[in-house]
């Protein structure tokens, strides 16, 4: 980072396929489950047979009737994890948190990889089957990618700056670190950030099945069909949610007597400047991301003592990774448990890299490294300790991030524990 300015975490929301709320997400993955179910739709399941979805999502217990049909299913998963995470920091009405900040002052930081495509396709449909030749005023502003940042916007008042970052998979990593820099220029006093993703569409599914992204066979139990740094691995497993986190300036959260989950220390990002899809199979993106956010964090290779893989269970992907990696931590990697959760929630794509930086939140909070699920025959390329199927007790101090996606785009973010706060 460029100068000494603090920024911690005060308030963590989301909504995955466990639920809504931190404690369904964090019990689910540390218990060992997978969320992963057999695509409800028959007619996308053809495209991807398991998927990661919300279960029993009604929008109406938190948003009002006007709200739900003016929004596509991704800005509603934001709106409802921004609601959780405002709520964790001590929000108390539409106007202020406990008086403390000017409403001016308050940003968004927003990931998304492509926006409210349920409705664009929606759309799209309508005019090319012939049913109609309109689909309403309201397609524009429900499909576009800002919309979810907007509409928190709208929803809690907030005037400050109001961003949305499409860099795919690295979406809402890449959120949650260029909000730091809001923080640390005095452009804000605090800043929601975060992601929210929904891509269950036919078009979107079968352009990552073609692309051999998805895995579209797998063993009888779908629960089983994301295997992050496993030998069977046959493509990642598609995931929706929203996660949300709250940032503040240390002093402004020691003020206002705040609880503080944790601190942002490090933030890289970079680009493989390799190919549209495909990962630079030596890493060097990666790497270059990794390097720059233990740089901007003043620490050294052997200063992390947990690592959250991006790994989606692609073969390409992983191996990149795990090249990255050991040309990063060399001969440290063997003593840093490195785990993916995608194995538990899926592939959230614009969303992952704000729910996996909850998990290294919660990791150092309870110090329970999240397991890297269905790893039976671990790729020997791999790290050595991928924390196979089960959730352990260990102590974390900072933890790593990794969140890498199409495009070559590469975020990194490092956080630390809040008992090195003083």
């Amino acid at each position: 980072m460029t100068d000494r300015t603090r920024i911690v975490v005060t308030g963590l929301g989301s909504v995955t396929p466990f639920g809504i709320g931190i404690p369904l997400f964090w019990d689910g993955i540390v218990s060992g489950r997978s969320a992963i179910r057999e695509t409800e739709d028959e007619y996308l399941r053809q495209w991807a047979p398991a998927t990661a979805q919300i279960p029993d999502f009604d929008p109406s217990e938190y948003l009002v009737k006007k709200q739900i049909q003016n929004s596509d299913r991704f800005t509603q998963l934001g709106i409802i994890a921004a609601m959780e995470a405002l709520r964790d920091a001590g929000w108390s009405d539409h106007h202020s948190l406990n008086k403390s900040y000017s409403a001016d002052r308050i940003g968004i930081s927003i990931g998304c990889a492509f926006g409210g495509v349920q409705t664009l396709e929606e759309g799209a449909s309508r005019i090319s089957t012939g049913r109609s030749n309109r689909v309403g005023p309201r397609l524009v502003p429900k499909a576009i990618p800002n919309a979810a940042g907007a509409a928190i916007a709208k929803q809690f008042h907030f005037h400050g700056p109001v961003m949305t970052y499409s860099t795919a998979c690295a979406s809402s990593a890449n959120s949650i670190g260029e909000a730091s820099y809001w923080l640390r220029l005095d452009e804000a006093d605090m800043v929601l950030a975060g992601g929210a993703e929904c891509l269950f569409s036919p078009a979107i599914l079968a352009g990552l099945r073609d692309a051999g992204a998805i895995a579209t066979e797998g063993p009888e139990d779908f629960g089983q069909w994301s295997r992050p740094f496993d030998k069977d691995r046959a493509g990642m497993v598609m995931g929706e949610g929203a996660a949300m986190i709250v940032l503040e300036k240390l002093e402004h959260a020691k003020a206002r007597g705040a609880h503080i989950y944790a601190e942002l220390i490090g933030y890289g990002s970079s680009n493989d400047a390799y190919h549209e899809t495909s990962p630079d199979p030596k890493g060097r993106g990666a790497e270059l991301a990794m390097q720059r956010a233990l740089r901007s964090a003043k620490l050294k290779a052997c200063d992390i003592d947990y690592i959250n893989a991006h790994a989606t269970a692609t073969p390409a992907g992983d191996l990149a990774e795990s090249t990255a990696l050991q040309n990063t931590f060399g001969k440290h990697l063997d003593s840093i448990p490195v785990s993916s959760i995608k194995g538990s929630v899926g592939h959230m794509l614009g969303a992952a890299g704000a729910i996996e930086s909850i998990a290294c939140i919660k990791a150092m909070c309870t110090n329970t490294l999240p397991p890297t699920l269905n790893c039976d025959q671990k790729e020997e390329t791999a790290p050595r300790d991928v924390v196979p199927n089960h959730s352990r007790s260990q102590h974390v101090t900072r933890a790593l991030s990794n969140s890498f996606g199409f495009g070559g785009q590469n975020g990194v973010v490092i956080w630390q524990n809040a008992e090195l706060i003083k």
